[in-house]
């Protein structure tokens, strides 16, 4: 079970290349001694802008689509596989999102040899999404936490929007246990926290973590909306960096969280 006080340390354990990676076997690649000319049209057409290249059934490389149109074989366009970057298929997913920003193609390798390869696409992957959603869902579920036990409930109620204070209001009716922090959104979570005392606590937060709330907050919809490509909409680097971020994040947050432990009295309504 995920746990506000578990969340972003052992996510590294369950998310890794292997499952980000397109398997080698079936995947659509080029000859290195073919035309470059049919090799780049074969991938216009397929909408690829990279692919392995093959020496017969042996990996020895990969290309850029657009780098063919100046070569006349594709030999003379690839990067070969000396000079390509392999990871292990049971690299952390926070590791292969810090390869992606300078690095266009990396090669996998599980305990048979090269198993696949992922490509900046790959941030679609179910696996890649899955792994953001939940770095994110652990920071409101700690949010939540600090501000269920710091916040006093009726400043927490004018905080509920509109189409959420109905189900809550049903809820308190039905006398179910129910905070009303959790049915606030992730931007009223960090309005409410960052006016506690242990927001301005400088031995507790600063304004650089708050900082980096908001750029969590702000690639929030692209992570939680699965119709949106990530490739596509977000800088590479700014999905490289959402690890880091949510762990310095998380980290602090859990250290204040952990202060309930130790005896501080819940504000209530």
């Amino acid at each position: 079970m995920l746990t506000p006080g578990a969340v972003g340390e052992d996510l590294g354990d369950f998310f890794h290349a292997g499952q980000v990676a397109t398997n080698l076997e079936g995947a659509v690649a080029v000859q290195q001694a073919e035309s470059a000319r049919a090799a780049r049209q074969r991938l216009v057409d397929a909408r690829f802008d990279q692919a392995p290249v093959m020496d017969r059934r042996r990996v020895v490389g990969w290309v850029a689509t657009d780098n063919l149109e100046s070569h006349r074989i594709v030999r003379s366009a690839m990067i070969s596989l000396d000079d390509c970057t392999l990871v292990s298929a049971e690299s952390s997913t926070a590791n292969i999102l810090q390869l992606l920003p300078s690095k266009k193609f990396l090669f996998v390798v599980d305990k048979h040899g090269l198993s696949g390869f992922i490509v900046h696409s790959d941030l679609d992957r179910h696996a890649v999404r899955s792994y953001l959603y939940l770095l994110i869902a652990g920071i409101e579920m700690l949010l939540s936490e600090i501000v269920k036990y710091a916040v006093p409930d009726e400043q927490i109620e004018t905080s509920i929007r509109s189409h959420q204070e109905k189900r809550f209001q049903q809820a308190h009716a039905a006398n179910q246990e129910a905070s009303p922090a959790e049915y606030l959104y992730i931007d009223e979570l960090i309005t409410l926290f960052v006016q506690t005392p242990y927001a301005r606590d400088a031995r507790l937060w600063d304004d650089s973590l708050t900082d980096l709330l908001i750029r969590i907050k702000a690639f929030r919809n692209d992570v939680m909306h699965p119709a949106r490509s990530l490739a596509a909409s977000e800088d590479i680097q700014t999905v490289a960096n959402l690890p880091r971020w949510a762990a310095d994040v998380a980290s602090r947050l859990r250290d204040i969280a952990a202060l309930f432990g130790g005896g501080l009295m819940r504000h209530s309504s």
